[in-house]
């Protein structure tokens, strides 16, 4: 049986991408999914995971580990696709 909520997963992206653009580009994991989980109840740290390790190997991201259980994640602000996308938003 399908799980309903997992069908899509690009609301959860763009709600992400906002929300790292809200705080200058960075915030911490657990922070982020406290956040999300305001919008999107079913988020969890699994979800999560799979989703920074798409973004960052498309080099949207960077993750980087803060302490034993905190991970910083940070825009890579250099990406063209990013880039182009900000400018086209601006234009």
């Amino acid at each position: 049986m399908l799980d309903s909520h997992r069908w899509n997963q690009k609301p959860i992206i763009n709600s992400l991408m906002d929300i790292l653009i809200k705080n200058k580009g960075e915030i911490l994991d657990k922070r982020l999914e406290e956040l999300l989980r305001k919008e999107f109840p079913y988020v969890n740290s699994l979800l999560l995971e799979e989703i920074f390790m798409k973004l960052e190997s498309m080099n949207i991201i960077n993750v980087f580990r803060v302490s034993k259980n905190k991970k910083m994640i940070v825009f890579n602000k250099n990406n063209t696709a990013i880039r182009e996308g900000i400018t086209k938003d601006l234009l």
